[in-house]
């Protein structure tokens, strides 16, 4: 992760890459060398004391250096163990390497994203890494809840990365399954049960807009589009009543139909900017909005509003930036961001000398000896 770019004023290290201080800020980072037994032996300390151990090594890889999962559960019986993978502990591809992109080839999020013409497309934001993360820290919620309501021991918690993309298909593959139809993505919209579903993304003067409200998808909002559709004389033939009852039915649309909407709904919205656009849709209570760009993403009234967003001081380079927050509000319990992402074995001495009590002998010790 240190190696990803960008990086900060554009100097490569591993101080400095941009996608490792967006993934671990607020984490504390310690040095441990495994293939030493007096590594392994600092290491299974910090488990004995833990409730929950992450880690990500291939199946089998970690026997070695004591960080198995078998290991680990002798080590500590009372924790949660871990383990987050490429395609889980077993089956005949356990041991094959991948990638955010292969996950999202083998997980069939890159065969919905694509369409005949272009074929399949990968998503920008690795969505394969974070979706098997989400999956791994709810896995380990339960895990730890089952420990607490069943007798205090811990379990092996198994995650697969393409397990985890295949989770999150939609219908696609019962659609498969029942009917024998793959679903696909042309365009802005998708393929439902065979046929091109609704289209949501719209071109404007000054951008993009995902209009929901349109082709069948919320039916009892398409009667308020083709009025103001009516009302700036350019709705068509869609003011006849055949139109009207066809776009309130919640049912795909047929391929001339599809290619006569788009066509009007292109027209209107290219003369016209996103933000007039979504304004009076909302005021008509259809489900539009602007498509935003990261930088827009950032000056969102919506997201001030909320205190989204966190001022984070990286005090090693006398700066501070603005970082996202959490996704959540506790009420009993708020978020807090702890900090920028650490540097390599930054809190060694504040976790062995804190944690497991080790004296500043000892952990100079450690150093000369090259365990930490």
């Amino acid at each position: 992760t240190r190696a990803n770019g960008p990086f900060f004023r554009d100097e490569e290290g591993r101080e400095s890459s941009l996608y490792w201080w967006a993934m671990n800020a607020g984490k504390r980072s310690v040095t441990c060398e495994l293939r030493l037994e007096a590594g392994r032996d600092l290491f299974h300390q910090l488990v004995a004391g833990a409730d929950a151990v992450i880690e990500t090594s291939a199946p089998g890889a970690a026997k070695d250096i004591g960080a198995d999962p078998r290991t680990l559960a002798r080590v500590n019986p009372g924790a949660v163990i871990v383990s987050i993978t490429n395609y889980g502990q077993t089956g005949p591809a356990r041991n094959l390497p991948a990638t955010d992109i292969v996950g999202s080839a083998m997980g069939g999020h890159m065969f919905l994203n694509g369409s005949e013409e272009r074929g399949p497309v990968r998503t920008t934001v690795p969505q394969a890494y974070a979706q098997v993360n989400f999956q791994a820290a709810v896995g380990a919620v339960v895990a730890l809840y089952a420990r607490g309501a069943h007798g205090g021991l811990g379990q092996h918690v198994d995650v697969s990365m393409q397990e985890s993309m295949a989770n999150a298909m939609d219908n696609a593959q019962q659609t498969w399954d029942i009917l024998g139809i793959n679903n696909r993505g042309p365009g802005s919209g998708r393929m439902v049960s065979g046929r091109e579903g609704p289209r949501y993304i719209y071109e404007t003067a000054d951008g993009w807009v995902a209009a929901l409200g349109m082709g069948g998808l919320v039916g009892p909002t398409s009667g308020a589009m083709i009025d103001w559709l009516a009302e700036t004389g350019e709705a068509g033939p869609l003011t006849a009543p055949h139109w009207r009852e066809r776009l309130e039915v919640v049912q795909p649309l047929e391929p001339d139909e599809q290619e006569l909407l788009v066509g009007i709904m292109q027209k209107f919205c290219r003369t016209r900017r996103k933000d007039d656009l979504v304004r009076e849709a909302q005021a008509r209570n259809a489900g539009w909005a602007p498509v935003y760009s990261p930088r827009e993403i950032v000056e969102s009234d919506q997201l001030d509003a909320r205190d989204y967003w966190v001022q984070v001081r990286h005090e090693d380079i006398g700066e501070t930036f603005v970082y996202p927050g959490a996704p959540f509000k506790l009420a009993g319990t708020p978020w807090r961001q702890r900090g920028r992402a650490p540097r390599v074995g930054e809190h060694s001495e504040e976790v062995y000398g804190d944690v497991l009590g080790l004296d500043p002998d000892d952990i100079v010790k450690l150093r000369r000896t090259m365990v930490i």
